[in-house]
């Protein structure tokens, strides 16, 4: 009989192998600046979860997306052919969920599109990766007391200003709209740069699916808004978690269940654990026992793994990690040390390597389970 580790045992896995992978980064001087340009800009966002459930967005499987690759401690990206697109060899190299990507050289961001084509630079940390089109830079204002002080604004992927360096936080587009904070204060921009949401929100989220988790005061429950700012849900929510699939991820009383685009409770809450819901299967933990769930909350797979993305999910058999259909069958057999969700059509995946000083190289296959990257 197969034995399957649960979501909750994926979960510590990856994490032992995301540790090794950052000793190895400190070792290379790179974990610094990683770090600046990953918080660049970001501001309060309503936190969710709690280090119990956790939320991964499906990235669009139509569009035309990169994919970092490593070789030889240096980075660069593929096509999802497998073909490289830019070479491997950059001390760091940056995209999120196959979006363009840039690559830092001498002491510039310089951005790519998913061709190779380059799109614009910009001086070293001071603008983030490009999402929904945009993406934020940062700059030096000086205050009216001649101190200086950073802010935030928009370029389009011409690397244009869209707007001034007004806010004082600033995060990435989704949805077509971002959230920008002015003292302490956060609301909505659109891609003109027009205030669509007033800053009315102690905290705030991206939008996903047309909706956004919101904190009306600091210290209180989580909301949820459309894109109008109108309220869907009262504040009642201890925990909230980003749309996804048409429901979101709620926790009440200790408990974790979903509600639906209008606000309305679906599956009532009765998780220890859960994760967002997608290809219309959630996993879920329930007495210590992880599973899949289907939005009428049956259980349809007796065992936990991965997010499904356009019909396969990551899971595991013992120590080896392949991946599984919507009847829970391997499809792809395990044969690795680990494997993520796929990301449009192509899925990273651990293989064990003797020479490598971790162990392991980072490969990716397609949806056949065809290895189309090996460094």
């Amino acid at each position: 009989m197969l034995e399957h580790n649960a979501a909750k045992a994926r979960l510590g896995y990856k994490m032992k192998l995301r540790t090794a992978r950052r000793r190895l980064i400190m070792k290379k001087l790179l974990i610094s600046s990683l770090l600046a340009l990953t918080l660049l800009g970001t501001s309060g966002a309503a936190s969710f979860a709690a280090g119990t459930s956790k939320e991964i967005a499906a990235a669009p499987a139509s569009q035309e997306k990169l994919y970092r690759i490593e070789k030889d401690g240096k980075f660069g990206f593929i096509n999802v052919k497998g073909q490289i697109i830019i070479e491997p060899k950059y001390s760091i190299a940056v995209n999120e969920q196959g979006n363009p990507a840039y690559v830092v050289a001498d002491g510039k961001q310089i951005y790519y599109d998913a061709a190779g084509n380059k799109l614009f630079e910009c001086p070293l940390n001071q603008c983030r990766y490009i999402s929904d089109g945009m993406a934020v830079y940062q700059k030096k204002i000086m205050m009216e007391d001649g101190t200086y002080q950073t802010r935030y604004g928009y370029l389009n992927v011409k690397g244009e200003q869209v707007t001034e360096a007004i806010y004082h936080h600033a995060s990435p587009f989704s949805d077509g709209l971002a959230r920008v904070n002015m003292g302490k204060a956060s609301g909505y921009i659109d891609k003109t740069g027009r205030l669509v949401i007033p800053y009315r929100f102690s905290s705030t989220t991206e939008f996903s699916e047309g909706r956004a988790v919101v904190q009306l005061q600091a210290g209180g429950k989580y909301a949820y808004i459309d894109k109008t700012g109108k309220l869907i849900t009262p504040a009642i929510y201890a925990h909230a978690g980003p749309f996804s699939d048409g429901a979101a991820l709620v926790y009440v009383d200790g408990k974790y269940g979903y509600i639906d685009g209008t606000g309305k409770m679906f599956i009532t809450p009765q998780f220890s654990a859960a994760w967002a819901f997608s290809d219309g299967l959630a996993a879920v933990e329930r007495n210590g026992r992880t599973f899949y769930i289907n939005k009428q909350g049956k259980k349809v797979i007796y065992f936990g793994g991965g997010q499904f993305v356009n019909g396969l999910a990551p899971a595991s058999q013992g120590q080896q990690h392949g991946y599984i259909d919507r009847t829970g069958k391997f499809v792809i057999k395990p044969a690795y040390m680990w494997a993520d969700s796929f990301v449009g059509e192509l899925a990273k995946v651990y293989l064990e390597s003797k020479t490598a000083e971790l162990g392991f190289v980072e490969g990716y296959i397609n949806r056949k389970g065809e290895l189309v990257w090996k460094p």
